[in-house]
């Protein structure tokens, strides 16, 4: 009977109403960014994103089904390491390039995107790397770790895509910090970066603040063939300019175009007259889209709850984990949306420059939207273990009422959780 209670939690059926909520807003505008009104066809965009959805679903369900302490998991999650690092290589090889950038692989009528698959199974077999069950030395562990990581940051850099490589660097930091640091150093970690966030965004104020400069074409070309490219070089100006570039304009006048209530929806101007791109709209702006039709206590603030909704529940699911590795995947997998929520949301009113990171379950994309199920399902498995565990101990204590408590060893996740991992028996 505890069994049956446990495998329907309410934090579980939250979290697939979240997803569902998330999902149907973003077709919802996604459909609104290809619609120009009743006498013009619309774009297919949205029912390709249900269809991406419908396939991630099934993928998020068998993904939790699995137990990552079994062989069938880690066998999945090793052979997708091995296949998302060739795909990226065949990427440099024989991929199609769009707007400088060879990130793409074509695949009968669609565009696979392999470095989206990358992170994600580089975070799984990261979080297995970092939960002591593999080396018994802590420099091995270290090395493996920067080797599992190293890889695919260094093989989309040479794509280019900055935006996807930095965004695995803080899951790194973050399965470290779990794995080592003491609370004292979680504590000044925290204080050093709200200082450098702080120092950061004041040196961007002081920089917009003065008269804009016309660019120097010599500077521009400089950078070719280097690690930056033009095209980063001007984003980056564009950025730090107090007028910022075409995207950016239209889309902080998008979202100010909302104000409190929206224009409604299929009714936002900005990118019906395509002053916000239409490439850009269903993906990299959404949030813009989304903020001028819906408003900030309609669009805005709904969508923001909702992400904080989920990301609390993925770090109780992470407080209340049996096991280092189940805390590693909730830690590192909830940091990576985390990035892409900040930087999605950031692009749109110009908070980060344009590194095109999309929104989870928003942005239209298959390869993102597919990869963020997958990474959902794992985590999904690890609040099931956790569940089978706690129900496993009830039944145990029912059957035995003298029976001893199992032993206990206290984990701590920086400052903010102190978790008790409870010993399995063989």
């Amino acid at each position: 009977m505890a069994r049956l209670k446990h495998l329907h939690s309410p934090s579980r059926i939250l979290a697939v109403v979240v997803l569902a909520a998330l999902s149907a807003i973003g077709v919802g505008y996604i459909f609104s960014t290809g619609y120009l009104g009743s006498a013009y066809p619309i774009r297919p965009n949205w029912y390709r994103q249900c269809v991406f959805l419908a396939f991630g679903a099934g993928v998020c369900w068998g993904m939790a089904r699995l137990d990552n302490r079994r062989l069938p998991w880690r066998t999945l999650v090793w052979s997708g390491y091995a296949l998302s690092m060739l795909l990226l290589v065949a990427v440099l090889l024989f991929g199609k390039e769009i707007g400088g950038a060879r990130r793409w692989l074509t695949v009968g009528p669609l565009l696979l995107q392999p470095a989206e698959f990358a992170k994600v199974f580089t975070i799984l077999a990261g979080s297995l790397i970092f939960s002591g069950e593999l080396f018994r030395k802590r420099w091995q562990e270290l090395v493996a770790g920067l080797c599992c990581f190293g890889l695919p940051v260094l093989l989309i850099l040479c794509e280019p895509s900055y935006g996807n490589a930095g965004a695995l660097a803080p899951c790194l930091l973050v399965l470290a910090g779990i794995r080592w640091l003491p609370r004292w150093l979680w504590k000044l970690g925290m204080l050093a970066a709200l200082i450098i966030l702080f120092g950061t965004a004041y040196m961007i104020y002081q920089l917009r603040s003065r008269p804009s400069e016309p660019p120097v074409p010599g500077q521009v070309q400089a950078g070719e063939g280097g690690f930056l490219h033009g095209y980063h070089l001007r984003r980056l100006q564009a950025f730090l300019s107090p007028e910022g570039d075409w995207n950016e304009q239209q889309s902080l006048m998008t979202v100010a175009g909302g104000g409190w209530f929206g224009k409604g929806y299929l009714n936002g101007t900005m990118k019906k007259l395509g002053f916000l791109p239409r490439t850009v709209a269903p993906t990299d702006f959404i949030f813009a889209v989304i903020a001028e039709e819906g408003g900030l206590l309609f669009g805005v603030l709904p969508v923001l709850f909702l992400y904080g909704l989920l990301l609390g529940l993925l770090l109780h699911w992470g407080a209340n984990a049996t096991c280092p590795m189940d805390l590693n995947l909730v830690a590192s997998g909830s940091t990576l949306l985390f990035v892409h929520i900040l930087v999605g949301v950031g692009m749109s009113i110009r908070l980060v420059p344009v590194i095109g990171l999309p929104l989870p379950l928003l942005s239209y994309g298959g390869s993102f939207t597919v990869a963020t199920m997958l990474l959902l399902g794992a985590l999904f498995g690890t609040h099931q273990q956790t569940e089978e565990d706690a129900a496993a101990d009830m039944d145990k204590d029912e059957g035995n009422p003298v029976a001893s408590k199992p032993a206990e060893t206290t984990w701590r996740l920086g400052s903010f959780f102190k978790l008790r991992i409870r010993s399995r028996d063989e």
